[in-house]
């Protein structure tokens, strides 16, 4: 059985306002032979990482992403580009829904896109509305 010396026990009463901090690195200096269940900081991506015995993942916080709708345009039947469509860059054609004329486009078929601009393969109809649901690719919470 252990015992509490007189002193020791002000060890215990101390509140503290200190943090730890996980192992730190880049990329390239993760562990050669890592154990399910480590985790560090990623310097590179500037993410909270973890091991699952197979590949390291990212930590995901909870709550609720940031989806958002873009401002509508009208297509003009000659328009193929639309420059500063989205309101952030996605990361990629499948992270967002594009909707023309209330028909959601098919990603790398009907348009690609390259930063916040879109292009279309063929130029949405006269008078149909054109926007996107952003936001499907967020890592971050709001």
């Amino acid at each position: 059985m252990g015992f509490l010396l007189k002193n020791d026990s002000k060890k215990f009463a101390k509140k503290s306002s200190k943090a730890s901090s996980p192992a730190t690195g880049g990329t390239a200096s993760r562990p050669a032979s890592p154990n399910a269940g480590d985790f560090r900081f990623n310097s590179d991506t500037n993410k909270v990482e973890y091991y699952d015995s197979s590949a390291w993942q990212n930590l995901s916080r909870s709550g609720n992403a940031a989806i958002s709708k873009t401002t509508v345009v009208t297509g003009d039947g000659t328009t193929t580009a639309f420059t500063n469509f989205f309101t952030t860059a996605p990361s990629d054609e499948n992270n967002v829904l594009v909707v023309v004329g209330n028909v959601i486009q098919e990603p790398d078929a009907a348009y690609t896109i390259s930063g916040r601009d879109i292009t279309f393969t063929s130029p949405p109809p006269n008078t149909h509305r054109i926007y996107a649901i952003e936001g499907l690719d967020a890592t971050d919470i709001a």
